[in-house]
């Protein structure tokens, strides 16, 4: 099925955001991504249909989701436990369940419906410099959708920033998505296509010819994001990569994102597990800083040798 055909669900919709773009603002989590990055922080967002999701400590341990649930993929051993190869996410067993500890990740919402959750804080959006930001997973898997919603935004001179992998079909995203977008936070993982297949499921071919062809066209829209993940992408030889590839070209803004471990809970709470070797904890803020500095002065350099 083209991407363009997928009816798009969202798993969340975060209001007062403060750290997805400038000043106050609403952000969409699609659901469906291109890449499977074993540190997914929203591994939620990976899958395009709707899952089940389990929280154990929310459990009253009544039993109800087994007893009710069609396709007999939930027992009751000390608590439900569930078989994700029967399981289908029909969410009967989630209506069911008071406690809430049984929930459907990923919901259609009609064009209308998405635009009357967004529009709710428009008086914040322009008093504080803030809008909408479309995140995931991965939004621009649904161009004609979310175009529809992009021209009514901007209708309302409602700021719009979205958050990308990269791995899009260019000629949709330009003629769809660009116009219509004042912020593009465009991801960087690495410089290796190898490293990138094995850690993410597709090489990054497409993902630097994309942002190639967008600092071409539309240099001020971009800010490149780059992932900081112990001794994965944060390692010396990846950075100085990345570095050396920003500091020649036109791209001026970019910005270091430490690694937080929230997706394993989330992987948990999915019936997965995360792949050995990705960081369990956070990032030390005193190391954050120090690559920072590092990859600051990286740039820096190259930039001098243009």
């Amino acid at each position: 099925m083209a991407p363009e055909s997928r009816r798009p669900l969202i798993f969340d919709i975060h209001r007062y955001a403060l750290d997805d773009g400038p000043g106050i603002r609403t952000t969409v989590f699609f659901k469906g991504c291109p890449l499977a990055c074993r540190w997914c922080h929203n591994p939620e967002g990976i899958h395009p249909g709707p899952q089940l999701y389990y929280l154990a400590q929310r459990c009253l341990g009544c039993g109800q989701c087994a007893t009710i649930c069609p396709r007999q993929a939930i027992a009751m051993v000390a608590g439900p436990v569930i078989d994700r190869q029967r399981c289908d996410a029909c969410g009967q067993c989630a209506d069911q369940c008071s406690a809430t500890a049984l929930t459907i990740k990923g919901r259609y919402y009609s064009h209308a419906e998405l635009l009357e959750v967004l529009l709710k804080d428009q008086r914040f959006f322009l008093h504080s410099g803030g809008g909408i930001t479309f995140s995931g997973g991965e939004p621009t898997l649904y161009p004609d959708y979310l175009n529809s919603i992009l021209v009514e935004l901007k209708g309302r001179g409602v700021h719009v920033a979205l958050q990308t992998c990269g791995e899009f079909d260019w000629q949709s995203f330009e003629s769809e998505l660009l116009p219509f977008v004042d912020l593009i936070y465009f991801d960087l993982k690495s410089m290796d296509a190898e490293w990138h297949r094995q850690w993410t499921g597709r090489t990054n071919q497409r993902i630097l010819a994309n942002f190639a062809k967008l600092n071409s066209v539309s240099p001020g829209k971009v800010i490149c994001s780059i992932p900081l993940i112990n001794q994965l992408t944060a390692i010396e030889e990846n950075l100085s990569a990345i570095a050396r590839y920003l500091g020649a070209g036109p791209v001026n803004a970019y910005q270091l994102r430490p690694y937080h471990p929230g997706g394993h809970f989330k992987a948990t709470a999915l019936g997965k597990s995360f792949t050995p070797g990705v960081p369990l904890h956070a990032m030390a803020p005193d190391q954050y800083h120090y690559l920072a500095q590092t990859f600051d002065g990286l740039v820096k350099r190259q930039r001098q040798r243009r």
